[in-house]
């Protein structure tokens, strides 16, 4: 799957769940939302090997 996070794009062999993507790159999973193919996914659905996805870190302010 091909990852962008930000400027950067990485590629990672094989399928995996959105949380462990997540935590295998050092994000919180309370603090990112993950687009897969255009799509808004939750943690536990799999991502497909062959997948673009978007990694968005969640701001929040008051």
């Amino acid at each position: 799957m091909t990852v962008q996070n930000g400027n950067r794009k990485i590629e990672i062999e094989g399928s995996r769940r959105a949380s462990e993507l997540l935590r295998s790159l050092g994000l919180n999973p309370e603090s990112h939302l993950v687009i897969v193919n255009g799509r808004l996914t939750t943690e536990d659905e799999v991502i497909p090997a062959d997948a673009n996805v978007k990694i968005i870190k969640v701001v929040s302010g008051g």
